[in-house]
């Protein structure tokens, strides 16, 4: 589905569903999202589809933080114990929570557009903690310059200079 096609479909859904806001992911093709939903919306009311009165939805960006896998996980474990329920007929997303493995070379982009709603939806959920290797504490092999700041300064970023 093309930029354009995508679009003109979520703008229709929004009008006929009288949406406040669009999610969009952050990460990947934010400023792209932000511009075809804009440009949509403009389409479809000078082509008289959605009434020239009627405000485009807040669009607002969501922050992907984690991979597909790590993303997915608390929202399929909440489908599982059925504290999160979809309202409606939702086939191809439904088989698609049902059917993908993280080993899988596709990537399903339901569960994304999903996972996005519900952080969305939900912003609590996504600001689980980010866990990492432990910094090292002790000079590291072929190290034989020390680093300002200490072994962890390889690994944080520079706040303030």
């Amino acid at each position: 589905m093309s930029s354009a096609e995508w679009s003109t479909a979520a703008c229709r859904l929004a009008h006929r569903i009288d949406a406040s806001v669009i999610y969009v992911e952050w990460n990947f093709g934010r400023d792209m999202c932000v511009l075809a939903i804009r440009t949509s919306w403009e389409t479809l009311q000078r082509e008289g589809e959605i009434p020239k009165d009627v405000l485009t939805p807040a669009i607002h960006p969501v922050r992907a933080k984690q991979g597909k896998l790590l993303r997915a996980e608390p929202i399929a474990q909440q489908m599982v114990q059925d504290r999160m329920r979809l309202r409606g007929l939702f086939p191809d997303l439904e088989r698609e929570w049902a059917t993908w493995m993280p080993t899988d070379p596709d990537s399903p982009g339901r569960i994304d557009a999903s996972c996005i709603l519900v952080y969305g939806l939900i912003p609590e959920a996504n600001k689980g903690a980010i866990v990492h290797p432990p910094l090292p504490t002790s000079p590291q092999p072929g190290s034989s310059v020390p680093q300002a700041g200490g072994a962890a300064a390889a690994y944080g970023r520079r706040i303030a200079k």
